[in-house]
């Protein structure tokens, strides 16, 4: 298993990466599909699931981004700060998903830390576009 360098992301992190996203999007999938068609409810105890396992995800990826601090590619202080919101929504998001659960008075923000965490991605996304344009490989960091 390779290694972060500051030129490429390690295995574990590019799995991390790849994994979280694949994860996200079938959260998203469901979360949308229950709500426009509640025939299909019986997604929620998947979409459940699915963000515990991203919680511990998370957790598991922030201990090892810390871990590899020094030899991360290189960012701007943007790109930092951008990395520092994702995580904090990917932590608050299921977080608050599963304080509903239990009628904690902050579950009932989780619609909406989940729709800032999907906006704050397609900002990730089109930052991700817009280097590669300018002829930054910041993908095949990642890829």
């Amino acid at each position: 298993m390779k290694p972060d360098t500051t030129l490429r992301y390690g295995t574990l992190t590019r799995l991390f990466h790849w994994g979280m996203a694949a994860c996200y999007l079938f959260m998203f999938a469901t979360a949308l599909a229950w709500n426009l068609d509640g025939s299909l409810k019986f997604l929620i105890g998947a979409h459940k699931a699915a963000g515990v396992l991203l919680l511990l995800m998370t957790f598991a990826r922030f201990l090892w981004a810390l871990k590899n601090l020094r030899r991360r590619p290189e960012g701007s202080l943007k790109a930092k700060l951008g990395h520092l919101a994702l995580y904090a929504l990917m932590f608050a998001a299921p977080a608050s998903g599963m304080a509903r659960q239990f009628e904690a008075p902050f579950g009932a923000a989780h619609g909406a830390l989940a729709f800032l965490l999907l906006l704050l991605v397609g900002g990730h996304i089109a930052m991700t576009v817009l280097h590669q344009r300018k002829g930054e490989a910041v993908l095949q960091r990642m890829a």
